[in-house]
Order: structure tokens, then C-alpha cells, then sequence
């Protein structure tokens, strides 16, 4: 019966060998399927609900495939999918599942090149520790990444290794990092960097196992040096073809005037919001010098200067341009920048470790030693120099950690196929080691997510104060990497879901929501599969501020309700208006009575969930 048994499994590990994908599949749909069943999957931060209503119409123009900080040529085939379908978020769905295929390739190409115990435990530590952030807490500059680097490799796996099928590599890798590209086009200045390293690595070792054919006679030489060349020009031709699309895109995005117009806004926008907030003090000369004083600071450095009359383009361009000065004349060096790694406990995040981890183990088992070293350098060197500059936010480290480790997986080559059957006398019984690794594994991460799936559960019955308490110290801080955001319950019991109602009863009035007080909490009220409702912020609410001022639908949402679409501040004392403001509901009173309307009072009509409700008037 022990030899049938031993046969079985030696027939099962014969078949698996020969389908790499399928035990890639296998073990990635695990993982998927797990997190799927036992924790909500959520939008980590409010950018991606954001896109999703414009896309669905939330504003109440319709369709937009704006994709704000995607390319609109994307845009119009979701619009396209929503059209047929109205109510599955396609976003959503095209988000999970681009990391889904990612990750699948990325251990697909590991399984390619040989399936033994080092392989396959490579593949669970990178499928544990990295896909959380794909499969719970999407976000699109982490997909965007992932699906990059996935089809990159690719791509120079079809070129330097593929014996058959190389087109099949090359255009499904190009059409991998394609939608990666137009998720978030600035995250190819990411993965590309990785990818610049996986290339040098295949030319090094190429040259190294043909050097009669390098260093031969000059005839075979010449013929070698021009293979080289043709495949670093299809390289160079696809990112050509990358490129050309983003400018499609921007050019397919200017012809509309609305769009036109948010496009240059934004800009000015993201250089005062996407920085550090330099210290009052350190700008004060600078402001008084524009007329402004602390309260504009607060307005302006709080995503409140949605006023076209008072801040004007270009006003928020010399703003923008104190700001930045200020920030690179203060005393930063390499000293602080590592502190606040260490502050942030970048060095010790679960992708970190993991990255480690493959590190010592690609040193192990892998001739090229110096290769993982680089790597590692080259991620940490990326994360401290966004730390340095001011870009401190976990999605972006990931992302960086998330690159590193694929190329470490993608490219890891052990032909010692004897450690997949190797056995190991254990209780006197003769134990394969590879299932026994597979369990212990698998049994340590049920292990691992046993105290976030209890507390998932608790949260899910514990007293309302508790749970928005639970809610606010692990949700709201969105760029941060904080562990029980994959176990908090946003779905299964929704933050706020008593204001979501007060609104909707209100028939009477339009809900002004301050950007810092709902843009991290009021979309956890929705369930991400389910696209937002077709006029949800032009009928209810809108955020007063965020990465949609000055955009077409917006703009409508407002006039709808009557206010004026560059300037919503004056129409704060409009008798259908009402204010959300937990915390700069005095700036922004402050403001109306300062600029507008000197007799200006504010009363408090309501407190709902531990929102304050305002209504700012004139007697």
C-alpha cells in the first residue's frame, strides 16, 4: 500500500512538473480564495472609490472615462463594460484581477525554469507575504506596479529563455505592463528600474555561458553582440509603444475643454497637496508677501482652496513654489532619511522580511550571488530616496518591495531537482520533504491570520463606540502600513452606515463633506464589487476638496445644486447647503466671514455617528 501511495504521488509530481502555469494556478487560487472568504476586501485608500464614481457617473454627467490618474483610452472600455452591465464595478474587478495575474506569472516564470522544494517554498513566501496588498487592500499604483514588473519579466523571459511560444510571452507580457501603465503611468519609473537589472543580469549571464562565442573569432562575435542588440530594440520598441499610448491618452483627454482645463488644474493642485507641509514659520514671509496669513495656510495646505477667485492658478503657483522651497532648504540629509525609515519601520514591513528572506535564499541556491545584493540595494536606495523627498506612503514602499521581489522570484534558477524528492526519517517513517514544507508553510500562515481573523470577528459584534474607534486609529491613516487594515471589517459592518442614511432621508439639502474629515471613511460604506450609484455626489453629497476640484463633473454636481462650480465657498450660507466638518469647520467659517460675508454665523444642527453637521448662514 506504501509503494501505491509513493507511486501516486510520484505520477501527480510528474504531471504537475510538466504544467508549470497549473501549479502556479493552484497555488496563487489558494491564497486568492482564502482572503476572499475570510476578510473584505476593500479599497485601501479613497483615490480608487473616487475614480470608480466618476467612471460610473456619480456626479451625475454620465459615463466619464477620465481615469484621472490612469489614461483615458482604458477609461472608455470600462464605460464600455458599465454600459452593459450597470451595476459590477469593472474598476474593481479589472484591479483584483490584473493582481491576480500577476502574481500567477511572476511564480509561473519561477515554476518555468525548474519545479523542486526551493521553488515551490520560494513561491509561498512570496504568494503569503505579498499578496494581501492585491487581493484585500487594492490599490491602483500597487496593481499598477505589480502588473508592470509581471509583464516586463515576461517579456524578457520570451526573449532570453523561451525555446517555443515566443511570440505568446511577448505580447502577453506587453499587454500586462500596458494596463499596468494606464492604471498609473508614473510607476514605470518603478518597475522599469528592476526590469533594467533583470535585462543586464540575462546579458551577463548569456555572455558568461556563451564565451567561446563572444571571445571566438570575430565573425560569430559580431553575430552574437547583434542578437543582443535585437532583443534590447524590442525592448526599447515596446516601451516606445508604452510612451506613445500615455501621450494618446493626455491627447485624447485635452480635447474635451472640461478635461483640458482639470488636467492643468491639477498639476497646480498636486504640487501643493503631493509634498510635505513645510512649518509656518519656516513660509510665513512668503505668504504675508501673496496677503495671506495663517488661515490661508490652513486652507491651502488642507485641500480647502477650491476657490478660483481668491486662489487663483496663479496664486497656487507661487504658493506651490514657497512650499518647495522652503522643503529643500530645510536641513534634510541621507541621516534623516534613513531615521525616518526606521521611524516608519520600513526595514521590518511583511514584504521587507519576505524580500530578506528570498534574498538569503536565492544567495543560498543561486550561483549569482552579487545579483540579489543589487537588488536589495537598489529597493532600499528607492524607498529612502521617497522618504527623502517627502513621499512617505506605504503603497509607494510596497510597490518598491513588491518589484524587488518579483525580479528575485522570476529570475531564481536551482536545477538540483533531487531536493523534490529527497526524504528525511522522521518518527521512523520516511517523510517527503517538500509536502511536509507545502503544510508547515500553510499551516503557519492559518496561524499567522488565526488573531486577525478573531479580531475581525470581534469587531464585528463589539459596541458602535468601539468599533469606529477600531475603525478610525486603523483605516484612516491611508499611508501608513498598518497590520489589522487587512482584517478590518468594512464590508460585513459598515463604518457610518447611519449617516449615509440621515443624508439620503434629507431631501431638503446638498452635504458639503470636509476632504479631511469623510474622503478615508464615507466610501468604506460601500461595498467595492458593487460600482457607486449614478449620481450619488450630485444628489446626496461631495466632497468639498480632493483629487476631483475642478473637475467637469464636479462642476456639474455643483451647479446642479446651485452653486457656483469655481468657487463652492460662497455657497456655504446657501439654505439647501450643509456642512460635514469634524475639524476645520472654524477655517472654513473663519474664510466665509473673512472674504465674503462679514455677518456670517454658524450653528451646529446635528451630530451623527460622531459627525458634527453645520449650517454656516447669513442672519
Amino acid at each position: 500500500m506504501q509503494f501505491a501511495l509513493n507511486s501516486n504521488i510520484d505520477s501527480i509530481v510528474s504531471k504537475i512538473k510538466k504544467h508549470p502555469l497549473l501549479l502556479a494556478l493552484i497555488l496563487n487560487s489558494f491564497a486568492f480564495v482564502f482572503r476572499i472568504l475570510v476578510f473584505d476586501v476593500k479599497y485601501e485608500v479613497s483615490d480608487d472609490y473616487i475614480i470608480d464614481a466618476v467612471l460610473s457617473g456619480a456626479f451625475g454627467n454620465g459615463y466619464d472615462p477620465d481615469l484621472l490618474f490612469g489614461n483615458i483610452i482604458l477609461g472608455y472600455f470600462l464605460v464600455f463594460l458599465y454600459k452593459l452591465i450597470p451595476t459590477v464595478s469593472f474598476y474593481f474587478l479589472l484591479l483584483i484581477t490584473l493582481g491576480f495575474i500577476s502574481v500567477t506569472t511572476i511564480v509561473f516564470l519561477l515554476f518555468k525554469k525548474n519545479i523542486n522544494a526551493i521553488t515551490v517554498c520560494l513561491a509561498i513566501v512570496f504568494i503569503c507575504c505579498f499578496t494581501d496588498d492585491l487581493y484585500v487592500l487594492i490599490q491602483f499604483t500597487k496593481v499598477s506596479a505589480a502588473s508592470g514588473i509581471a509583464g516586463g519579466l515576461l517579456i524578457l523571459y520570451g526573449l532570453w529563455k523561451a525555446k517555443t511560444h515566443k511570440a505568446i510571452y511577448l505580447i502577453v507580457g506587453s499587454l500586462l505592463m500596458t494596463l499596468g501603465t494606464m492604471l498609473r503611468f508614473s510607476a514605470i519609473y518603478i518597475f522599469a528600474t528592476f526590469l533594467v537589472i533583470a535585462f543586464i543580469n540575462y546579458v551577463y549571464t548569456y555572455v558568461v555561458n556563451n564565451k567561446g562565442s563572444f571571445f571566438g573569432n570575430k565573425k560569430t562575435n559580431k553575430k552574437e553582440i547583434l542578437l543582443v542588440i535585437r532583443r534590447f530594440l524590442v525592448c526599447a520598441v515596446i516601451i516606445g509603444v508604452v510612451f506613445a499610448l500615455q501621450y494618446f491618452g493626455a491627447w485624447l483627454s485635452n480635447l474635451d475643454e472640461g478635461h483640458r482645463e482639470f488636467n492643468k488644474y491639477s498639476i497646480l493642485r498636486s504640487r501643493i497637496t503631493d509634498s510635505s507641509i513645510p512649518d509656518f514659520k519656516d513660509i510665513e514671509q512668503g505668504y504675508n508677501n501673496l496677503g495671506f496669513d495663517f488661515l490661508d495656510y490652513a486652507m491651502l495646505n488642507s485641500w480647502n482652496f477650491d476657490d478660483r477667485d481668491i486662489y487663483t492658478d496663479e496664486v497656487l503657483q507661487e504658493v506651490a513654489e514657497i512650499n518647495s522651497n522652503a522643503n529643500q532648504t530645510s536641513d534634510i540629509n541621507v541621516l534623516d532619511a534613513f531615521n525616518k525609515l526606521l521611524d516608519r519601520c520600513v526595514f521590518t514591513y511583511p514584504a521587507a522580511i519576505a524580500l530578506y528572506l528570498l534574498a538569503a535564499i536565492f544567495i543560498v541556491f543561486d550561483k549569482r550571488h552579487f545579483f540579489p545584493l543589487l537588488v536589495l540595494l537598489i529597493a532600499f536606495a528607492y524607498v529612502g530616496g521617497f522618504v527623502y523627498y517627502g513621499r512617505t506612503v506605504y503603497r509607494v514602499e510596497w510597490s518598491i518591495l513588491f518589484c524587488a521581489a518579483s525580479c528575485l522570484v522570476a529570475l531564481f534558477d536551482c536545477e538540483n531537482s533531487k531536493l523534490f524528492r529527497y526524504k528525511s526519517r522522521v518518527f521512523n517513517k520516511d517523510i517527503r520533504i517538500i509536502p511536509a514544507i507545502v503544510v508547515l508553510i500553510t499551516a503557519e500562515l492559518i496561524l499567522i491570520r488565526l488573531p486577525r481573523i478573531t479580531m475581525s470577528n470581534y469587531y464585528l459584534y463589539c459596541s458602535d463606540e468601539e468599533y469606529y474607534r477600531y475603525f478610525a486609529d486603523t483605516m484612516l491613516p491611508s499611508g501608513e502600513y498598518i497590520t489589522d487594515k487587512v482584517s478590518c471589517p468594512t464590508v460585513t459592518r459598515k463604518p457610518f452606515p447611519e449617516l449615509v442614511e440621515y443624508i439620503k432621508e434629507d431631501t431638503e439639502h446638498f452635504y458639503y463633506v470636509d476632504f479631511g474629515t469623510g474622503i478615508q471613511t464615507f466610501y468604506y460604506n460601500y461595498d467595492p464589487w458593487i460600482r457607486p450609484e449614478a449620481g450619488l455626489f450630485c444628489n446626496d453629497y461631495a466632497y468639498f476638496g480632493g483629487v476631483t476640484m475642478s473637475h467637469p463633473g464636479e462642476k456639474y454636481a455643483l451647479e446642479y445644486n446651485g452653486c457656483d462650480p469655481n468657487n463652492p465657498f460662497k455657497n456655504l450660507v446657501n439654505e439647501n447647503v450643509l456642512l460635514i466638518d469634524a475639524w476645520g469647520y472654524a477655517y472654513k467659517y473663519e474664510y466665509v466671514v473673512r472674504y465674503y460675508y462679514p455677518d456670517a454665523e454658524i450653528e451646529l444642527v446635528d451630530i451623527v455617528s460622531g459627525y458634527p453637521i453645520w449650517n454656516i448662514y447669513v442672519p
